[in-house]
């Protein structure tokens, strides 16, 4: 059953939710008669008050959750912002907010710009993308040791002292994209890897587990160079284009994050000389359809979503009931697709 809230008085009223808000907790600035249309609708829908909520805001504590995400020219972030979204109509009516920060670039000092602006709104939690360098893992540590809560999500960083990561097992998705590679390059050849960010513990872990399936399954593929492209579809364009025009010899590309339909552009014109073969990641709908249009073979799926919401809900149980996460990983399946499975 859907949790009667505000929101959806307000959208069943059609009036706005600060509206719905005035008239439940009778303060003035509403007409008479949308205030019986409201009580009306609330009292159709069984509306019960949020009890914690109000006591939230009759004690002046209204709690903030600060969430860092990564610069959204990568269409995979969508989704993302779309959990937050959910998440954040979730607990506003328990006196929370959400205050969403993008990034515009995948520099360690803006990031550490971005938690300094958090910790001078004095936010209560912080759910971090994070950038793995020791700068970073030091203010993370020096926030928690403040009493804040940090969570990460996506892309985690390394021996800090967050609550817990929320995301894939990217070392594993690296090690089914080579599974994946191997099968449709069953032969010798170079691969080429194109990567957003190494500094990015997703990227640096998909690319060691591509490495070790490279081992493991014996195969006669070679990683010839490993180009970083910021997730900037330009970038992607340029080496895919120049890489495979200079050497003969590659016959896949691995693309761990974004760019992909820059690859993709580049591939639909060097793919009238050879067919090579693409293995990539996230289900955006630009990927889907160049797997659909044999361009790119397989794309893997992280549930970028869950990867949006959780991280709220982790820190707003913990703010509000003092619940810590049940794992330290909270991992998202490993989705695989082709063009036979697109539906």
């Amino acid at each position: 059953m859907t949790k009667v809230t505000m929101q959806v008085i307000a959208d069943v009223a059609n009036v706005s939710r600060g509206t719905v808000d005035k008239v439940l907790n009778n303060r003035p600035g509403v007409s008479d008669t949308v205030r019986e249309k409201v009580k009306k609708v609330a009292k159709d829908l069984k509306y019960k008050p949020n009890i914690i909520g109000k006591a939230l805001a009759s004690n002046h504590l209204p709690k903030t959750i600060g969430i860092i995400v990564a610069p959204d020219y990568n269409p995979f972030v969508k989704d993302i912002k779309a959990g937050i979204e959910d998440a954040r109509e979730e607990i506003l009516d328990y006196g929370f907010n959400v205050d969403v920060r993008i990034l515009n670039t995948l520099e360690v000092d803006e990031q550490i710009e971005v938690l300094d602006g958090f910790l001078e709104a004095k936010v209560d939690g912080i759910a971090l993308f994070s950038i793995d360098s020791e700068e970073i893992n030091n203010k993370v540590n020096a926030i928690v040791h403040s009493g804040i809560p940090v969570v990460t999500y996506n892309s985690d960083i390394e021996n800090s002292k967050r609550k817990c990561f929320i995301g894939q097992n990217h070392y594993q998705g690296g090690i089914a994209a080579c599974d994946l590679m191997t099968k449709i390059l069953p032969d010798e050849g170079d691969v080429l890897i194109i990567t957003s960010l190494l500094s990015l513990s997703c990227h640096k872990e998909r690319i060691a587990g591509f490495k070790q399936g490279l081992e493991e399954f014996k195969t006669g593929l070679n990683i010839i160079n490993i180009l970083e492209n910021r997730d900037e579809e330009s970038l992607a364009f340029e080496y895919t284009l120049d890489m495979c025009t200079r050497h003969p010899s590659i016959k896949g590309i691995y693309v761990t994050g974004g760019g992909v339909s820059g690859v993709g552009e580049a591939l639909k014109q060097l793919q009238k000389e050879r067919k090579i073969r693409v293995v990539c990641h996230d289900l955006v709908d630009s990927t889907l359809s160049l797997v659909k249009e044999g361009v790119i073979d397989f794309t893997i799926g992280q549930d970028p979503y869950f990867q949006g919401y959780q991280p709220i809900k982790v820190l707003f149980e913990f703010l509000i009931a003092g619940k810590n996460p049940e794992n330290e990983f909270i991992r998202t399946r490993i989705d695989i697709r082709s063009r036979c499975n697109l539906a």
